[in-house]
């Protein structure tokens, strides 16, 4: 393709317009399908809303020639529990304002996001045993799917939570899955890097995809995975998105995303973001005008969030400010990203107690991007 980065730029260059502090840390903030909260998953087992249409505030002491302190930030309404572990999966019904979220004890919760207190409508104290990595919502609304630990693919009802079919044929802990636009097949990602494509109808594996250059197991540890799936609006072309593991123990590795032809399972395109300190794409989504949005999560505490079209040798936007970015929503108007990521200097449990003997948790800064207006 042609060097055009400087006219990608001037169409699609993001700009940082609002940072919401969540403490403790969360897994992944998301955009409602009505536009009007995010939502967050966090490691106190709370679920968190934050409200886009209240006035943002600007903290009246922040420093001014700090740009990231004079950012203004959205009122967070009350918290919601419900949860005993981390909530890590979380998916929308729009039609019926539902939000479900899924959490590390393997629990699965239904819940209405626009209640001013929102009770849980339906529930599954084990829909997974152990942690449920991910969930997703048909197109038609009609049905949720999930997967875990325990090596299975469920679906259920969106409407009272009866489990409809599952898929057990996975090896190993399933990551990932994703419906495809026609409502009626599923991909799920695994920690091996097999990703399955199921007819949802039959429960029959129609392909799988090899995306086995994100898996490594050494010295007795198992590395990498496909840590997360997206599928391009036609429903033509799967990303998958993990790392190309180099060493275990505090993994490196340089983080990949791989794409295929939904078609015939061939792999069209390989991208690579970086060194192998940047280590794991942690989501990816196609942009409707054909380029991939990536966020990417190394060590110690490096961030990356990039646009690149698949053709293209590099990215043709990059930035590197932001720690350990690790989630990414675009807005249902197309003009909003929120990108989760790390306090810097984050240690997890190794972090020392105040001078008050309190443990200082990590915190997820959530970073609310805009696309130049036109």
């Amino acid at each position: 393709m042609p060097d055009d980065s400087a006219k990608l730029l001037e169409t699609y260059q993001p700009t940082e317009t609002a940072l919401v502090s969540a403490t403790p840390q969360i897994h992944a903030a998301r955009f409602t399908p009505c536009g009007e909260f995010l939502v967050a998953g966090g490691f106190d087992s709370r679920v968190r809303r934050w409200n886009l249409l209240a006035e943002p505030a600007v903290d009246p002491d922040a420093d001014p020639k700090k740009k990231k302190s004079a950012l203004p930030s959205f009122a967070e309404m009350a918290a919601v529990t419900g949860h005993a572990g981390w909530v890590s999966a979380i998916g929308f019904q729009a039609a019926r304002k539902h939000v479900f979220t899924g959490d590390s004890w393997g629990k699965l919760v239904c819940w209405n996001y626009s209640e001013a207190e929102p009770k849980p409508i339906w529930s599954h104290d084990q829909a997974h045993d152990g942690w449920m990595r991910e969930l997703a919502v048909s197109p038609d609304g009609n049905t949720l799917a999930t997967c875990g630990r325990d090596k299975i693919v469920r679906l259920w009802s969106t409407a009272d939570g009866k489990k409809l079919r599952e898929f057990p044929d996975h090896a190993e802990d399933v990551y990932c899955l994703k419906f495809l636009p026609d409502g009626k097949t599923l991909v799920s990602g695994d920690l091996k890097g097999v990703v399955k494509q199921w007819d949802i109808t039959t429960g029959k594996v129609v392909r799988e995809f090899d995306a086995g250059i994100l898996y490594v197991y050494r010295r007795l540890q198992e590395v990498g995975g496909a840590h997360c799936l997206t599928v391009s609006a036609d429903g033509k072309q799967l990303a998958v998105g993990g790392t190309q593991p180099k060493t275990s123990g505090n993994v490196t590795g340089i983080p990949t995303l791989l794409i295929f032809d939904m078609a015939t399972g061939k792999e069209l395109h390989k991208l690579e973001f970086g060194t192998t300190t940047q280590v794991y794409v942690h989501e990816a989504h196609f942009h409707p005008d054909g380029f991939m949005m990536v966020v990417t999560s190394g060590t110690p505490g490096v961030g990356q969030f990039l646009f690149q079209r698949p053709g293209d040798e590099k990215p043709f936007f990059e930035n590197k400010k932001m720690s350990n970015c690790h989630s990414l929503s675009l807005h249902p108007d197309g003009k909003r990203l929120a990108i989760t990521a790390t306090n810097r200097g984050s240690n997890g449990n190794g972090r020392r107690v105040d001078k008050d003997g309190k443990y200082i948790a990590n915190a997820s800064p959530i970073h609310v991007f805009e696309f130049p207006a036109g």
